[in-house]
Formats: structure tokens, sequence, C-alpha cells
């Protein structure tokens, strides 16, 4: 228990190497800090009173630190060295083993192993003293937790854990050794610029700030702030304005040597009434120049990477809210629509600017596989591009901040060119910067770079005034009011990491899976590509609206958003949740244009799953029943109301059969069966909403039209079925997929009926209960059956779907979802979401959406990634299907309806329905935690719930341990893991097994069960 395997360690260490190597980086240090001193001390709990320890004064490596009652051995001396250039941060080795204290695997998780190990430097090895009166937290450098006895228990002899910091006497310590030191830090503030707000309405705004020492924690502090908002000791003023008028607010933020910073700025409150925005006016492009081609829309021109050397290796930099994100590619180049000038693309002269350092091209093309290109902590949108040439090492650092110049806020792109000499002699190299108005922050003179030295150029430019209508400010204005590389750098990290830390979080196990191309880490892997995800749908809310992609499908697409929506809602992120719904709802008007793309009435029955989630998150009955028929009396600014769309648009698209009549929804004429199941799941949500704003009568009128559609469907589907010899989910209703574009085996769109919110499982999962043909299980497990055989014969990999015709689609994972509700493919959403990321991405963690082969070997980035047959990258529909994916194989909330009017609703939970079964294995915890159980729009707060589903072994058999924290919502419980279809189970503590169904139910007010299983 106490002792972590040594590989791991290991490959764990390999892998920070090989990760410090892909980025090389000097920074120009600022003027240190009072040196801290080395101490020794014991460590003592504040709670228990007992000591840290080193148990049996053990010198090897990976043994577990306990806490024992104090006894004056050397084993329970600690000495304290200071880390270089911080003051209150530090290495703490052991008395009597000379090792240092280590978070075990560099953990992000909680109850990681607190152990000792061969000190190396590495920041699982750095504490920060964080002070809590005359006490201290232990806070590791790399995961923000702190040192805490396991369960927060008192007893002796009980293991050393880290867990999340609070000032809980059990996570606090003492340290008589210790007398203090350091000061004379630098704390600087960003300024927010001026802030108008609501009566009413609900504000989230977070204050960034740095330090010029690393390892501290900031407090932050308030005054002026209008009536009803407060400020979080980490920076977030939140709350509902209460009063109208103008305050000038001062933020102060202190770090723990006592150093402050502070900004200041205005705060307008209007009155009552809140104001929402439209879809952001940015046609025909930032230049305003109608002769130039487009800048938004679908398909408009882009231009490609000037270096690229004919692969399309690309993804996005930008903010939420943005107008412009910007095109990035592999050599660091990236192209800003939103800078008004021109430049020549191949011949077409477009709006915006291309920014390239030619540094790239040292020695010529870059070779096959031989440039990495990573994000920051493998999430975060600071891209780095890695090669060597020769004996000299280059790196090219980019990400954009948000900053405040002139009162006018403005994306700016930070670029960081660092030049290492491996080499015996000095050499002179130039990044080779060019752009208009790109500026060099440091000196030409780093240039020359001496032997075994690092030098790092500087560079920044503006790209996006977010819609102010100001001029970008370039020159000194620019780089005189906007902060320096490093701590542009820490404010981007420190805002995107606080919009992901209000989203579900998950901790999954590291063991391969099959069918996955070989991905190593899958689960650290996919719980990066998941906060990658967050980040890029986010750069795609333009202004309040959410867009689709930044390149190509730079516009709002009705059959994409609410896919995009519900992502976002399942997962936790509220902030602006009406105005999105509201402009959502523009693009599901039949007349809407798409500017380039086919209109979907898909869009529209998909629409009311959006709002169902927000309400059933929120309770938010007011807002939803204000804009239910919002457009009774004429039409709306914000398009057709929930009830237009389920009775005008809807009735008018039934066919004399009671099924949906024919369409273009997957961009040919059918009667398509996603559509119907489109409505089904609208229907059902539709339903849900009437029933909690009180309206009765629409409920059952959605329930009576649910009904009349299934019984629809189901009856042309066994006469398909029966006609035609097959006994699976056709595409369509009323013809075998040999009479339309499903016949060609690599048409990804064989697999259209099982796509995630217009699905089985999607219509379940929204209270729609399902029969029939349309609601066997097995037709959807043999579908995929079918389509993967005709794949396989044909050379393609499981569990590719193909594309439009090709290899694979970033959809692959969407279409994956409805192997949720079957027997045969329950993991399939995860093993497609590994597979995707180990062989298809175009970008950091980003997909093109369709792939007319696969990976080509000779591409310079290092690993498989398959290039574009069309479409955007990243795009942010087929991102939304992952998170989907991934969240509901493990914890997956439904609604449950009862009554005949009015209608019950529970919400029951289902947990681990799609977990492989290579993750029930000894040792493995597969868990998600911060899920929202309901949120306030009024004061921002949330209740949060957790699972964790854990496997151990006794006397060969497996037991497996859920547990369930935080406030759950409500529902009746169950375990429904794939590995109870194959392995039986023997005993359930907590709960009860259903064999027929291969479910555990969890006894209600039970928050851990225990299930062992046969082996």
């Amino acid at each position: 228990m106490r002792t972590p395997r040594a590989p791991f360690r290991r490959l764990a260490a390999l892998a920070a190497a090989v990760l410090a190597a892909g980025t090389i980086s000097l920074a120009t240090s600022p003027p240190p800090a009072a040196a801290a001193a080395t101490f020794t001390t014991t460590v003592v709990n504040q709670a228990s009173g007992n000591c840290a320890d080193d148990p049996n004064s053990s010198t090897t490596a990976g043994t577990q630190l306990i806490q024992y009652s104090c006894n004056g051995g050397t084993n329970q001396n600690w000495t304290f060295t200071p880390v270089s250039g911080t003051t209150a941060t530090y290495t703490v080795t052991n008395g009597a083993s000379g090792l240092c204290v280590d978070v075990s695997g560099r953990s992000t998780a909680d109850n990681a192993q607190i152990i000792q190990w061969s000190c190396n430097g590495q920041t699982n090895q750095e504490f920060t003293l964080q002070a809590v009166g005359s006490a201290f937290n232990l806070v590791a450098v790399h995961s923000g937790k702190c040192v805490v006895p396991t369960g927060d228990t008192t007893a002796n002899d009980t293991v050393l854990v880290q867990l999340p910091c609070t000032t809980a006497a059990t996570r606090i310590w003492t340290l008589p050794g210790y007398t203090g030191g350091g000061g004379g830090n630098t704390v600087t503030v960003s300024n927010p610029g001026t802030q108008t707000s609501t009566v009413g309405t609900a504000v989230s705004l977070q204050i960034a700030a740095s330090d010029s020492a690393s390892g501290q924690t900031l407090t932050y502090t308030a005054s002026g702030l209008p009536a009803g908002l407060a400020i979080s000791g980490s920076g977030r003023i939140s709350g509902t304005p209460t009063t109208a008028g103008t305050s000038n607010v001062t933020v102060t933020v202190k770090d723990t040597t006592g150093a402050t910073g502070t900004t200041s700025f205005s705060w307008t409150v209007n009155t009552s009434g809140a104001v929402y925005q439209g879809i952001p006016a940015v046609a025909p492009n930032s230049c305003g120049n109608s002769s130039l081609p487009n800048a938004y829309g679908t398909n408009f021109p882009t231009p490609s990477d000037p270096y690229g050397q004919g692969y399309s290796n690309q993804t996005a930099l930008g903010w939420d809210g943005n107008y412009w994100p910007v095109f990035q590619y592999l050599s660091g180049s990236f192209f800003a629509r939103g800078v008004p000038t021109t430049y020549n693309s191949g011949g077409t002269t477009l709006c915006g600017a291309m920014y390239s350092f030619s540094i790239y091209h040292t020695g010529g093309n870059r070779g096959a596989q031989s440039v990495t290109w990573t994000q920051e902590a493998g999430y975060l949108p600071a891209m780095t591009t890695s090669f060597t040439s020769g004996s000299v090492a280059v790196s090219i650092k980019e990400f954009e901040n948000k900053s405040t110049v002139g009162g006018n806020p403005v994306g700016v792109v930070y670029t960081r060119v660092s030049v290492t000499d491996n080499g015996s002699s000095a050499i002179t190299l130039d990044p080779g910067g060019s752009g208009p108005n790109l500026v060099r922050l440091t000196s030409s003179s780093l240039n020359t770079v001496q032997p075994g030295a690092t030098s790092n150029h500087d560079y920044v430019v503006a790209v996006d005034n977010f819609g102010s209508g100001a001029a970008l400010p370039t020159g000194s204005t620019l780089s005189a009011n906007v902060p320096d590389f490093a701590t542009a750098d820490g404010q981007m990290a420190a805002y995107w990491n606080g919009r992901i830390g209000e989203t579900a979080s998950f901790s999954l196990p590291n063991v391969s899976l099959p069918n996955t191309g070989g991905l190593a880490n899958p689960g650290t892997a996919m719980t990066n590509a998941y906060k990658a995800g967050t980040v890029y749908s986010l750069m795609m809310q333009i202004g309040k609206a959410q867009f689709s992609a930044a390149n190509n499908y730079f516009w709002e697409l009705n059959h994409d958003v609410p896919g995009e929506l519900n992502a976002r809602l399942e997962t936790g992120d509220y902030h602006d949740a009406q105005n999105l719904l509201l402009t959502a709802r523009i693009s599901q008007a039949e007349n809407y244009d798409e500017h380039g793309a086919n209109w979907y009435y898909d869009g529209d029955w998909k629409t009311p799953s959006s709002w169902a989630y927000y309400l059933a998150k929120t309770n938010d009955t007011a807002f939803v029943a204000q804009y239910f028929h919002d457009d009774s009396g004429g039409s709306s600014q914000w398009g057709p109301s929930l009830y237009t769309i389920m009775h005008g648009i809807y009735q008018g698209q039934l066919a004399s059969d009671g099924a949906l009549a024919t369409s273009f929804d997957n961009d040919s004429s059918g009667r398509w069966l996603f559509d119907d199941y489109s409505a089904l799941q609208g229907l059902a949500a539709y339903k849900y909403i009437a029933t909690r704003i009180g309206n009765t009568a629409e409920a059952q009128y959605a329930d009576g039209a649910y009904t009349k559609l299934l019984n629809a469907v189901n009856t042309l589907l066994a006469r398909n079925e029966s006609a035609n010899g097959f006994s699976y989910l056709p595409c369509e209703l009323t013809v075998p997929n040999s009479s339309n574009r499903c016949n060609t085996y690599n048409d990804a769109n064989w697999a259209s009926p099982v796509w995630v919110g217009q699905n089985q499982w999607s219509t379940t999962l929204m209270g729609g209960t399902l029969s029939g043909v349309a609601g066997d299980p097995a037709q959807s497990d043999a579908m995929y059956k079918w389509g993967f055989a005709r794949l396989s014969a044909n050379g393609l990999p499981y569990p590719t779907f193909g594309a439009f015709n090709g290899y694979s689609t970033a959809y692959n994972t969407a279409y994956a979802n409805n192997g949720l509700y079957g027997t045969s493919y329950r993991d399939l959403p995860i093993t497609s979401y590994a597979w995707q990321i180990a062989t298809t991405t175009g970008g950091p963690n980003a997909w093109w959406e369709a792939n007319g082969t696969g990976p080509d070997s000779g591409n310079p980035w290092i690993g498989n990634h398959a290039g574009p047959e069309f479409g955007a990258c990243p795009y942010a529909w087929p991102i939304s299907a992952q998170q989907e994916g991934l969240l509901q194989s493990i914890v997956a909330e439904g609604l449950t309806a009862t009554g005949s009017g009015p209608y019950t609703y529970t919400k029951p939970l289902i947990i681990g329905r799609g977990v492989p079964n290579a993750w029930i294995a000894n040792g493995q915890t597969v868990s998600v935690g911060n899920l929202t159980t309901s949120y306030d729009v009024n004061s921002g707060a949330r209740s949060t719930y957790g699972v964790s589903i854990s496997t151990s072994t006794s006397s060969g058999t497996r037991v497996i341990t859920v547990n369930l924290t935080g406030t759950l919502p409500g529902g009746a419980v169950s375990v429904q893991l794939p590995v109870f279809t194959s392995v039986g189970v023997t005993a359930v503590s907590g709960g009860s097994y259903n064999s027929s169904t291969h479910s555990v139910s969890v006894n209600s007010g039970t928050t851990s069960v225990t299930i062992t299983l046969a082996s």
C-alpha cells in the first residue's frame, strides 16, 4: 500500500524529461526577492499532534510517509531548502533517508500518495508554505493540493496523501523550527477594464494577477464593489447587483509574504431588465471591405501555413467572447483576421495579417516526423513548436491573452522563440519574425547564442478588439500597456484553468485500451483533450453566440449549436447561458441564412434539449417561461420559440403516415431515421420543460405527439426490415441502406441513426420511453456490427466509421455514443475518443471534420495525424460529442416521468455504463468530480457531486467500490458496468444485483457500494 510501483515512477519521470526537452525556454528572471533560509524542523499536524514520519527510518524510494507520535527521531526531522527564485517554496528532505518528499507519479488527483523519492527538482517535490494563522498548509506546487493524513484522520500511523487545501485542522501543520523569511515580491494585478452589468442579472468576473516569485498563493480582496457583489479569495467577483449606479472598485492582491498589488476600475450597474446581445456583426470582414472575400460564414477562403510543406496542421488561438479567433499553424505562423489589413494568399487577397518566423525554415524544409507540437500542460491554448537543426534547438511558443489598452479590450498574441546552442561554438540566428505591427520586445543582440546557452526572443501583436470598434494598439502603445511574456502566460493559464475548473473533472486510469491505436496513458490523454475541448469551444463563442469554428465554419450553425450548448451545460458551464440559448434560437428559423452551409430541420428538433439541460440544472423557470412562447403575438428577434418549433414547424414536417417527411438533413434527400430520434428527444424535452413551468396542457400535448411519432416510426421500421430482409437500424425509415448514400461502406452516414443527441440513448436520458424496433438495443448493436464489418473488409481499422467518403471523421465519437444503449459496444465512446487522439488529430487535441485518407508518415509533425478532406479544425460540434461521450460513459444523469399530467420528474443516475473492462483492474480508479447538481443564476452558487469507481482484489477476486460524494441529483442510482455482462456478480453491499439487466441498484441514501465479481 505504501510503496508505488517503480516502473510507473520511471515512466512519469521520463515523460517529464521529454516534455521539458520539447519546450526550450529560459525566462528572464525578475529581481530576486530576499532569499528564504534553509531550516530543519519537525512537522506537526495541528489536529492530531502527530509528526510527519518516515516509517521505520526507511531508506527506500517510494515509501509512503505517515503521521506518527512525535518521538524526536531523525526520521521525523525535515530539512526545508528554498527553491531558487521563491520566498515560500521548498524542497523537503528527510533526516534519516535523505530522500525528498514527493507526490507519487506527479499526480494531481485527490488521495495521491505522499512518498519519499530521490530528489530530482520536479515540481511534485516542491511545497509552498501557505500561512494559516501561525501554522501552514503544505501546498504541492504542481497540483495546488495539500499534504493531509488520509481521510483527515487523527489516528496514529496514518499514511499521508494530497487533498484540496482548506483551513481544517487536519490539513494544517506547525513547524517549530521555522522562523520565517523572504520578502520584496512584486504583485501585478491585471485591470479588467470598465464593467457594465444590470440589476438582477448575475455576474462573474475573474481578476487575474501574478507574482514576481514563483510558488506564491495569492489572496484577493476588493473595496467599492456594487451592492450584491463579492470577491472570493481566489479573485472571482460574483453575485447579482441590486442597485443601479457607478462604483469605483479597487482590488488588492496579497501573497504569502505580505507583498500586495492593486488595480482600480469603474463598474456601472444599469436598471433591471436584461439586455441580451444578438449574433455579432462580423460581416463582411474586419476590414469592413465588401470587395474583399468574406471572413465569416462557411467555406470562406482561408490561407494555409506559409511553411506548411503541403500539410494542413492547424489549430486556433483566442479568448471567449472574441470576434476573430486566430488560425495557428505547426510552423508557428498564425493568421489574424481581426487585423484590418490585407494578405495575398496564393493570388487571393484576404482581409487579415499573416505572422511568420523564418527560423522554422532554418536548414530548409523540416523532415518527416521531426517536429513536436504541444499544448502547455497538455491542454492550455499555448502552442509550442519544437525542432532541431544540427546543433541548434528551436521552440516557438504562442498564445493569446486578453488585455485592456486605453480602456478597450484587446486580444494580444504573444510569441517566444527560444534558441539553444548545443554546439561548441557561438551561433548567430535571427528568429525572422514578420507581419504587420509585430512588436519585438527583446533585443536583437540575443541573436548571438553562446554554446550551452539559450536566447528567448519575445514578440507581441494586437489581433482582436472584441467588437469594440477601437483601433488595435501598435508599437509602444501596445508594448507599454500589456504584461510581459511570462506574466501574460500566467494570466492566460489562470483564466483558462478557472473556466475549466468550473466544469466536471476527470481522473482516469493510464491503463492501455485495445483498439485505440496504441495510445499511451489514455486516461491523461483523454482528460487533457476534454479540457482542451472546453477551451476551444469557448474560443468559438463569438460575442454571446456559439459559433462552430474559427476557420471555415465561422458562424452559428443550426445543425451544430444544440449539441455544442448541451456539452457546455452538461459539464457545468453556465456563463452567458441565457444569451447563448437565445442566439442559438435565431438559427432555427426556417429562412435562416447559414452563409454557405445547408440549413437542417434536425436543429429545430434538438433545440428543446438545450433548454431542458439549462432548466434541469438552474431551476430558472422564470427565464424559460418568458421565452417559451414569446412569439405568440408576432415574430421574435430570437427566432422561433419552443412552442412554435414543436407545434407549427414540427407538425408541418409530418408525413401522412405519422413520421417525419423527407428532409435534406444529411446533405441528401431522404426520410432519415435520425430526424425522428431528434424529434422524439425534442418532444421528451418539451414535455419536461412544459411540466416545470406549470403548463400541463403543453406537457400532455408533447406526450401524445411523442407516442404517435414512436408508433409511426416502429410501424415503418418493421415494415422496411421485413420487406428487405435485415434487422438493424437503417439510415432511412422506408428503404434499405442499399437505396441511399449509406450503401457506400466508408460513408459514415451509415451510422447516422446513432448520433449523440438524436439516438436511442439520448432520447432515454431525456425521459423518453422507447419500445418496438426503435427502442430495441439489439438493433443498434446489429447496426454497429454490420457497418464495422464492411469497413474491416475494405481495410479500414476499428473503430473508424469512415468519412464522406474516406478514412475517418471528427464525428467518430458522436457516432459511437449509442453504444451506451446496447450491450456489445458499451465502451465504444471511450474507445473511439482514445483512437481519435492517437490517430487523426489535425492540431493539438483538435480534428478536421473529415479525413479522406489516414495518417501520413511524411508529415513533419511527429505522430499520427490525418489531413483534411474538408471542414474546420478545431470544430466545436464534434468536440462537444467527445465530451458528452466521455462523461456519459462514466456518469449519465437522466430524467424519468411518472403520472398522466401533471407529471412528476426524478433524475436517475447511471454509473459506469461505458467504462472499459481494461480499467476494472486491481488498483485502478475511474472518477468524475465537480458535477453540477444545481446552479443559481442569480448568485453563481452551485451544488456538486462526485462519483468514483475503484477496483481492488481479494483472494484473486476483483472487488469494485463505488463511492458517491456531495449533493446527488435525487433519483434512483444504478451501477451498470459492462464487465457485469461477461463476469458474474457474487455479492453486493449497499445495493442489489439484477442478473437479467446486469445492473446494481444502489440502496436509497447509500453513498458507498461494494460489488464482488466472480473473477
